[in-house]
């Protein structure tokens, strides 16, 4: 784990010390006292992204990710829409960073909630709770004092009730809650559990964001994940046709 002084944390965030502190006292960076200064996990600090497009609507995004790219088996899409999403996914594969790309596009797929838990394994094994990011095998990060995955958006207040979830700081969250207009099962489509790991900020995320992505561009053209495979048309509010970004 690199370690960094509060200056240098600073001079590679390209802000001032007092803003440094401030982050650190929100919970914002993963810092400890040692003696009269702060050290910084590097790992915490917000990554620099390249402007990589606008965000899709919801209602794209999703069918591009709960169908793991074959998005002609989406039927809450028009074939007009279905052609530029497949568009979309040609420059993704092709993208020198196709990481920050599908990190702007999916950043409309549903509210992210930092929490806290008394015991984040008892929150991976809630029938409500569907693992991704981090927490899904597929990343190969060890992660047991952690749970990252999804909750359909009835569920989610009565999971953060039942098992008396706090908000956190982000660096100080051992539940990261993700609310799905769409009711997902495990394992969810390796295109979410990419997009989740693009959004953790760490470079070891990032690596296997990026590994697992071009795994993927290998296997596109294969059916549809199993994970959505009964109509899906009401789980998200329909969009006029033709609303997707171009």
């Amino acid at each position: 784990m690199a370690m960094l002084s509060a200056p240098e944390a600073a001079q590679q965030m390209g802000v001032s010390l007092r803003r440094v502190y401030a982050m650190i006292n929100a919970g914002d960076l993963d810092a400890q006292r040692i003696g009269q200064h702060w050290v910084i996990d590097a790992a915490s600090l917000p990554q620099q992204r390249r402007h990589a497009g606008r965000p899709m609507s919801q209602r794209i995004v999703w069918a591009m990710l709960a169908s793991d790219g074959a998005v002609d088996d989406v039927d809450w899409i028009g074939a007009d829409e279905a052609y530029r999403l497949r568009r979309r996914i040609d420059r993704l594969c092709s993208d020198p960073e196709p990481i920050d790309r599908l990190r702007s596009w999916a950043a409309s797929r549903g509210e992210v909630l930092h929490l806290s838990a008394q015991d984040p394994a008892q929150v991976r094994e809630d029938d409500r709770f569907v693992v991704s990011g981090v927490s899904d095998p597929r990343a190969g990060i060890s992660a047991a004092a952690f749970a990252e995955g999804y909750v359909h958006r009835d569920d989610a207040q009565g999971l953060v009730a039942d098992h008396l979830l706090v908000p956190a700081a982000r660096a100080r969250a051992d539940v990261v809650l993700r609310v799905s207009p769409l009711p997902l099962s495990a394992p969810v489509p390796l295109l979410v559990v990419i997009a989740d790991l693009a959004d953790s900020g760490g470079p070891r995320e990032r690596k296997r964001a990026e590994e697992l992505l071009s795994l993927w561009a290998c296997g596109r053209g294969n059916a549809a994940s199993a994970s959505v495979r009964r109509p899906l048309r009401d789980a998200v509010q329909p969009e006029p046709l033709g609303s997707c970004p171009r």
